[in-house]
């Protein structure tokens, strides 16, 4: 058996690893960007893929997250850019979310949704960031490939 042969095993066992501890986090905030379940599933698929070709070219990321996360932002970019140009179509429950808000002077889920489909497409991504997923300026800055000073403008 070949050298390389032999690691193939241990290199997929890894990356089932990275899939398992990122794949959720990848697809919240695909489907936090771009509102559909549809392409969020196929973004995190696409993401993935792209890691292990990466991976398998000998990339080495530093923070497995952040750079997982910023693949999904470039496939996401596309995605959006493709998506605007076909209908739109979300399945959504307005009982259910309805039912998680709890404070009767607060935005609904609806008008969340709404006010981030207004917002243009690095706009969007830095609130999802920043508000949905809790991270700090210099991760978001990291992911979206831009300035802390740029992330502060996005997010002002």
């Amino acid at each position: 058996m070949t050298p390389f042969l032999a690691a193939r095993p241990r290199a997929d066992r890894s990356f089932e690893r990275l899939y398992r501890r990122h794949a959720t986090d990848v697809y919240r905030y695909a489907y936090g960007v771009l509102r559909n379940r549809a392409d969020a599933e196929d973004v995190t698929q696409t993401t993935f893929l792209n890691a292990y070709r990466a991976l398998e070219r000998g990339e080495e990321p530093r923070a497995a997250l952040n750079w997982l996360v910023t693949i999904a932002h470039n496939v996401c970019r596309q995605r959006f850019r493709t998506a605007s140009r076909r209908p739109r179509e979300v399945a959504f429950d307005e009982a259910v979310a309805e039912a998680l808000v709890a404070d009767d002077d607060a935005p609904s889920v609806t008008d969340v949704r709404r006010a981030l489909g207004r917002l243009a497409f690095n706009h969007r991504a830095a609130m999802v960031l920043r508000e949905i997923e809790g991270r700090s300026y210099a991760e978001i800055a990291d992911v979206l490939g831009i300035s802390t000073s740029a992330v502060e403008t996005l997010v002002f």
